[in-house]
């Protein structure tokens, strides 16, 4: 079984959102629903099928990153960790936002 984790970055990131209104339930609910697929699937299964996620490799100075959207601008910004399999999530944008901070 997979293993999701937040970095403290992601963490804060999450907070802020909150805080300002930007992350409503409804985002909360599409992560959750999102950490649950990896969980019992593990992460590959992302990128299968209809590709709901939107799953997709990243580049430049995100290289060995992932995204996934959970809204039409929301992304969840992610990397594998395969011989410990676990994913770790450090950042978590609702403006398609992906600068590094």
């Amino acid at each position: 079984m997979w293993k999701v984790f937040f970095s403290a970055m992601a963490e804060k990131n999450i907070r802020a959102l909150i805080d300002d209104g930007s992350l409503v339930q409804t985002d909360r609910e599409v992560i959750a629903t999102w950490i649950k697929q990896i969980q019992e699937f593990g992460p590959e299964s992302l990128r299968t099928g209809s590709n709901f996620w939107h799953d997709h490799d990243l580049f430049n100075d995100w290289k060995g990153f992932r995204a996934s959207a959970f809204s039409v601008k929301g992304r969840i910004i992610y990397k594998v960790e395969e011989k410990r399999i676990m994913v770790v999530v450090v950042k978590v944008t609702t403006a398609h936002d992906y600068s590094r901070e």
